[in-house]
């Protein structure tokens, strides 16, 4: 028989008022990983945040792309492609970062594939991600810079929501401190030879905090950017439609260039406190910030190259070569107002003909 169980879940529930009454010495380790059990089937905390992250980026997506131009219903078909190459991508940098948790004598030959249990790796899933919004929009010929700038705020509210899978799957913690909000780690979870009641710098809420800073940015940076727009571009903005080149003074490219480059700082500066273990390049540094600090550079190349780029040429001819109405209505107006003006050089020199040859 099939049997319901959310005893983990009320477990968390029913100690949250020992959480808050504990937050000022320590952070507590989870009570279990498992949100509920359905018979044979068991869904972890961990994946109930990725999907709901993933359902708010599909959700938040559709709105801004619509607002710039685009169709809607175009983001619920690329965003199954995206969760799929996503997820594919994060699972193959996680198992490259960390072979030791997934290759080696009494580790199970399917542990590369149980995505369930954790160990997702963020950059793969954001290449799995872009390569296939590439593919895909090229496939439909739409523009790929303006889907992404839809994209980016989303992409790093969901990484703060999927960030909370950490805390139940107890990763993604850094050294050890002392500080009040330090972490608790089960003894089966915490390195090796850990003194007990030794507390470690929750860097999964770090990372949070900083998603949720950088989303902060790019959307106040998009209504400023919005509104400095001059009047002459506003009344020609119809000729540069959000799709092809810009949106208001915002060009596309500019937000998702924004993004790796804000992300990617924050996630530099973090390598330095954690301590799950990866590869080392020159001088120690890990295997993450060398990738961190390219795709830093790399964003910041982007937001650039788009934020001073000129403005399409049609956009300029039309604006100079543009008939100005104020000058049109004002010549009709004094038309009116002087009826028996010649109204053409024409004119005035058939008068003058007829004059000196009345005959004619």
């Amino acid at each position: 028989m099939f049997s319901l169980s959310f005893t983990p879940a009320l477990a968390v529930l029913s100690t949250s008022h020992g959480l808050l009454s504990a937050v000022r010495t320590s952070i507590p380790s989870p009570p279990s990983p498992i949100l509920f059990s359905l018979g044979p089937l068991t869904v972890r905390w961990y994946a109930f945040w990725i999907i709901l992250g993933m359902a708010l980026a599909i959700f938040w997506t559709s709105k801004r792309y619509q607002a710039r131009g685009g169709n809607p219903e175009l983001v619920g078909d690329i965003g199954v492609w995206i969760c799929l190459l996503g997820i594919a991508g994060a699972r193959a940098m996680a198992v490259f970062s960390y072979p030791g948790d997934y290759f080696g004598p009494g580790i199970p030959w399917w542990k590369p594939f149980a995505i369930w249990q954790g160990g997702l790796a963020i950059y793969g899933g954001i290449i799995g991600g872009f390569l296939a919004i590439v593919c895909f929009l090229r496939v439909k010929r739409q523009p790929v810079g303006v889907f992404l700038d839809a994209l980016a705020p989303a992409m790093l509210a969901a990484q703060a929501l999927g960030r909370l899978g950490n805390y139940f799957n107890q990763e993604v913690y850094g050294r050890a401190t002392t500080l009040p909000w330090g972490l608790e780690i089960s003894p089966q979870m915490a390195p090796a030879n850990t003194a007990p009641g030794t507390l470690f710098h929750p860097t999964f809420l770090y990372e949070i905090i900083w998603n949720l800073f950088a989303m902060g940015i790019l959307l106040l940076y998009e209504k400023l950017r919005k509104r400095s727009h001059n009047s002459e571009f506003a009344q020609q903005a119809d000729l540069c439609p959000p799709t092809n080149q810009s949106w208001g003074r915002l060009c596309a490219w500019e937000i998702i260039g924004l993004y790796l480059f804000l992300y990617s700082l924050g996630r530099f500066f973090l390598e330095f406190v954690r301590i799950d273990y990866q590869y080392t390049v020159a001088g120690g540094v890990r295997w993450f910030q060398v990738v961190a600090g390219v795709i830093a550079v790399a964003g910041l190349a982007v937001f650039g190259a788009a934020r001073y780029r000129k403005l399409p040429p049609v956009l300029t001819e039309v604006t100079h070569s543009a008939p100005d109405c104020s000058e049109t209505q004002s010549t009709e107006l004094n038309r009116e107002k002087s009826p028996s003006e010649p109204e053409s050089k024409t004119e005035i020199k058939m008068t003058a003909n007829t004059e000196k040859d009345p005959e004619k």
